[in-house]
């Protein structure tokens, strides 16, 4: 039986981390495990990584994670239609909280997000944030010695933290204290994941 696990959170809050050991225990199961991240590493989504949009609005930004989404979201059907576990960073939560916070004073309507979303979403079997301080998740970014991205400053991730906790208490998403060593917030994880496969 196929699966679909959805792993959220701001900037540094350990979710690649996490979902590079969730597959790989999957994996030491048994399971047919695809992992898989958005924006995604082909066509729209490379778009987007690569940075070549330039600075456009946050409602535009919305458009093209959510095109990346439509493809995106046909490959994921597919996958766990032929019973393989689909462990993605980041979904829908991400566009929904990354968007609607303001950024130099830009955001699109909360509203507007959710209904773009909606028609061709799957929803996940589980979506498990991974919440933490912005002030700490910032302090893991500046380790990693990478440039920083435009959305990783903590007024921003304040309010993305927001969004993310009020979806969460909406739509039923597990929560797990991300401020903790990697080994527990794994373990609790898996926890949870073992409820749906």
């Amino acid at each position: 039986m196929g699966a679909f696990i959805v792993l959220e959170g701001i900037d540094g809050s350990g979710k690649s981390t996490a979902c590079a050991r969730v597959a790989d225990e999957l994996r030491s199961r048994g399971l047919d495990v695809i992992l898989t991240a958005e924006p995604t590493h082909d066509g729209i989504g490379a778009f987007i990584r690569s940075g070549n949009a330039g600075k456009v609005s946050q409602r535009a930004e919305s458009l093209l994670f959510t095109a990346d989404r439509y493809e995106h979201t046909s490959e994921i059907r597919r996958q766990v239609s032929e019973g393989r576990v689909v462990v993605c960073d980041r979904y829908y939560p991400s566009t929904v909280a990354y968007q609607s916070a303001k950024l130099d004073g830009d955001s699109a309507d909360l509203g507007w997000l959710k209904g773009l979303c909606e028609p061709f979403t799957d929803e996940p079997d589980a979506v498990i944030l991974l919440d933490m301080d912005p002030e700490e998740s910032m302090g893991r970014v500046e380790g990693r010695g990478l440039e920083e991205s435009k959305f990783e400053n903590i007024a921003f991730l304040r309010q993305v933290r927001s969004a993310y906790l009020d979806l969460a208490r909406e739509f039923g998403y597990s929560v797990v204290d991300a401020s903790r060593s990697a080994d527990e917030v794994f373990r609790d994880v898996m926890t949870i994941i073992q409820e749906v496969v």
